[in-house]
């Protein structure tokens, strides 16, 4: 559990006549303990999860590949998440319809995969959403959310950019102006479009000038005011004639300020009160992301007081300060950007600047600490054409992402700009952006509510399948009957599910890929078969996001980027061999039924050898389920241990120059790999055929066959049988290897030209014990500048980001 530092600092005086107060840190007093407990609380109960999608790059052409890495975060210190192994993926429309939607499987924080786009799809901008179940206790804005212009040039359409009301935001820092208190205000300025919108203005009282602003050029500002008693003010737009009415000051109150300088290692806060408050102290509570990192009791008998923290207190991101009364309830609220310069460093290197068309490239990769020291990482790496696709310096990245974006409400433009250490204005830039964006995540309010909501989402550790049990004869739905579920492919599972009062069931945490036909069965409480019927629908979360309808007019190198899409797609085709296909005449295959016989574990029959295992000590306790028969049947030869085992059954032939024999599980094939999962002890005897007695089995026999056949409770929820229902389910995508082409080894393929926009991608790179890692690829016929962009993330939750440059020359 993880606990708020309690440190002391010095008291100190302020020259002048306003006394300065270094509070002390200590042990903190009620509210603070009852907050601080229950932030504990929530670090451990209800760790967070965050999700990132790193893409091989911004635009696409119809008909091309997303290429993503996933990665997936759990708590306040962003390590790879342990918690669910379902990343949920979701490419939206402008009318918000879900277009494409895929399941990742992360057993260990990391997911590759692709999104295949069809030709048809019409251009226009386009949402990559992405989550998991788990994430949807904390809300739709929680989710990851990217745009992506995919453009088209048959369904090209634009948007005309129309002129309206901006709408025009005012943030008064610690959040309420007061009477006779000086106070910041920040503002933000969005248009039509969703974004961020230049503006100039006055602050009007009446018809008096008293202050003026201007905005960056994301729309975002800050100036001064000094409310008077009784005024209310108002913005005045120029060059559009609009005026907005600014909060109303209140009477009575407090102000906080806090200054923030990246000149200081402190943060120094001011607390100032009305003459007319009745306040006489204030708890203050600073955390990240649930982390306390100082937290006290300030004397307001003086009606002003200074506070000073160490930055050295906080990890590196958004710091939430909080001024709370005696009974807990907020009066002010700051957000403060720590960075501790602390990120994972990741260096790339090649042995020259200037290459040659389809030359090999090798990159070399390393990764360390703030210390210097090499670090254990994951990473993505995308190599990119920059005649066709641009490099955008302030797009958002994993560190971004992690310590900025998905800590703040609303959409946040450039989020790389304030982590590029080339843009110097950078510190106060974010400083105004912490004062326009709210907090949402865990808030004070819900840290005091003694009656939590338990979460609603449950994490999810696999796949669910959810249906109706039916009865076979009047379709009505069937209570606490029970529903059974098998699959061989990728481990020999089986789980059983009740069905409730209207006959609905869950079955939890299953591991399948692909598109996989399951087997179910059904039964009533009397243990009569029902029929059994699974929801393949798709359930989205509603969406929140803001998705501009219409792309704009494309830019040169957008342009440029299409008309190569269009050449690659014909060049692909001339040169596609696999697209033709091949028209078979019907056939017939005759067979005939084998039924089932009677009193025996198989419906192949005796077999050669029966054992029983069930019973016998000294058979449960081997440890692979080949060790039954390892020594113990004449003719069966068993070399090496678990998996890795070689088998030989004497007096058969072999297919394929094949000699592993068919392994069955209660009479359903399964691979040899699969028995990995099966525990021994639940095994209630083995068959094995061999010689003559392997016909019955046809050419798959010819190797021999060795069945194991499970215990009766075990065996009632996995065995085949003739009311076992086929039905098929949609699993875990497979992810697909990028192909880039080995020209030394490809001297046919001379005559095709290459004009890739993405000319790598690389999902899962991992650092050695060195922080080292190497990758190599070969140049495309581009002869421009390539970019490549390195993402990754430390075993211990630091992320990094790299880019780097080289040029393709005749």
């Amino acid at each position: 559990m993880i606990k708020p530092k309690k440190t002391k600092y010095r008291l100190g005086t302020l020259f002048g006549f306003i006394a300065f107060f270094l509070i002390s840190f200590s042990p903190a007093t009620d509210p603070l303990e009852r907050i601080i407990s229950a932030f504990e609380k929530y670090l451990t109960e209800s760790p967070h999860e965050k999700v990132y999608i790193h893409v091989d790059k911004e635009d696409y052409a119809a008909g091309e590949t997303i290429w993503f890495k996933a990665y997936l975060t759990a708590g306040p210190y962003h390590e790879p998440s342990l918690l669910s192994n379902t990343i949920y993926l979701e490419l939206i429309n402008s009318s918000g319809e879900v277009i494409q939607h895929h399941q990742l499987f992360s057993p260990d924080g990391f997911a590759a995969g692709q999104l295949e786009l069809d030709e048809s799809l019409p251009a226009g901008n386009y949402l990559l959403r992405s989550y998991t179940n788990w994430m949807r206790n904390s809300g739709e804005e929680y989710f990851f959310h990217k745009q992506l212009k995919i453009w088209n040039e048959k369904t090209q359409s634009q948007e005309q950019l129309t002129q309206g009301n901006l709408d025009i935001q005012f943030f008064p820092e610690g959040g309420s102006l007061v009477e006779g208190i000086m106070s910041k205000v920040a503002f933000k300025a969005i248009g039509t479009d969703g974004l961020g919108k230049f503006v100039k203005g006055r602050i009007l009282d009446g018809e008096k000038v008293i202050a003026e602003f201007e905005s960056n050029q994301l729309g975002m500002g800050v100036f001064a005011l000094l409310p008077e008693k009784g005024k209310q003010y108002k913005a005045q737009i120029e060059s559009r004639g609009q005026e907005v009415i600014l909060p109303s000051p209140l009477e009575s109150g407090i102000v906080m300020s806090i200054t923030n300088s990246p000149k200081s290692s402190d943060i120094l806060i001011k607390i100032q009160a009305t003459e007319n408050s009745t306040l006489q102290s204030v708890f203050l509570l600073a955390q990240t992301r649930g982390i306390v990192g100082a937290s006290s009791k300030a004397d307001l008998s003086k009606k002003i007081v200074f506070v000073r923290i160490p930055k050295t207190e906080f990890p590196s991101g958004i710091a939430q300060i909080t001024a709370l009364d005696e009974t807990g309830n907020p009066l002010a609220e700051r957000l403060v950007f720590i960075d501790q310069q602390d990120q994972m460093t990741i260096t790339a290197s090649m042995n020259k600047s200037v290459y040659k068309s389809r030359e090999r490239v090798q990159v070399d990769i390393e990764a360390k600490d703030k210390e210097g020291n090499p670090v254990a990482a994951n990473m993505s790496l995308s190599v990119f054409d920059g005649s066709q696709v641009a490099l955008n310096e302030n797009k958002e990245t994993i560190q971004s992402n992690l310590l900025l974006s998905s800590e703040l409400k609303g959409h946040i433009e450039s989020p790389g700009y304030y982590f590029n250490s080339t843009n110097q204005d950078r510190e106060k830039e974010l400083d105004i952006l912490m004062l326009t964006q709210g907090w949402r995540k865990f808030t004070i309010k819900q840290a005091l509510s003694e009656n939590a909501p338990d979460p609603i989402y449950r994490v999810e550790r696999g796949l669910s399948i959810r249906g109706v049990l039916t009865d076979i004869k009047n379709n009505q739905p069937i209570e606490e009957g029970t529903v059974s579920y098998l699959s061989l492919f990728p481990i020999a599972e089986s789980k059983t599910a009740t069905s409730n009062s209207i006959g609905e069931f869950e079955i939890h945490d299953l591991i399948f890929f692909d598109s996989t036909k399951v087997m179910l069965q059904g039964k009533s409480i009397k243990g009569k078969a029902a029929t059994v019927s699974i929801d393949s629908s798709y359930h989205s979360p509603s969406l929140a996001y803001h998705i501009r309808s219409t792309l704009i007019r494309p830019s040169d190198l957008e342009q440029s980027f299409m008309t190569n899409a269009a050449e690659r797609q014909a060049i692909e085709k001339a040169f596609d061999l696999d697209n033709s296909e091949l028209s078979l005449e019907e056939v017939e295959v005759k067979g005939k039924r084998i039924d089932k016989p009677s009193k025996t574990s198989s419906s192949y029959g005796a077999g050669t050898v029966q054992m029983q295992v069930a019973g016998k000590i000294d058979l449960e306790n081997q440890q692979h389920p080949l060790d039954l028969v390892k020594g113990r049947v004449s003719g069966v030869q068993i070399t090496g241990t678990g998996p890795s085992s070689k088998i030989l059954i004497q007096g058969v032939g072999s297919i394929n120059s094949s000699m592993e024999p068919l392994i069955l599980l209660n009479d359903f094939p399964i691979k040899l790999e699969s028995l990995q999962s099966l525990p021994v002890h639940e095994i209630q005897s083995y068959t094995v055929w061999k010689g003559p007695d392997t016909a019955i089995f046809g050419a798959r026999g010819a190797n021999g066959v060795i069945g194991f056949y499970t215990k009766k409770e075990i065996g009632d929820a996995i065995a085949a049988s003739e009311k076992d229902e086929r039905l098929q389910v949609i699993g875990y995508q497979i992810a697909k290897e990028f192909y880039s082409p080995k020209y030394p080894l490809q001297e046919l393929n001379q005559a095709k030209l290459d004009r890739r926009a993405t000319l790598f991608w690389a999902p899962n790179i991992q650092t050695d014990s060195h922080g080292k890692a190497s990758v190599s690829f070969y140049n495309s016929d581009a002869e421009n500048v390539i970019y490549g962009e390195i993402e990754g993330i430390s075993k211990g939750g630091k992320p990094g980001t790299s880019r780097f440059s080289y040029i393709i020359e005749k």
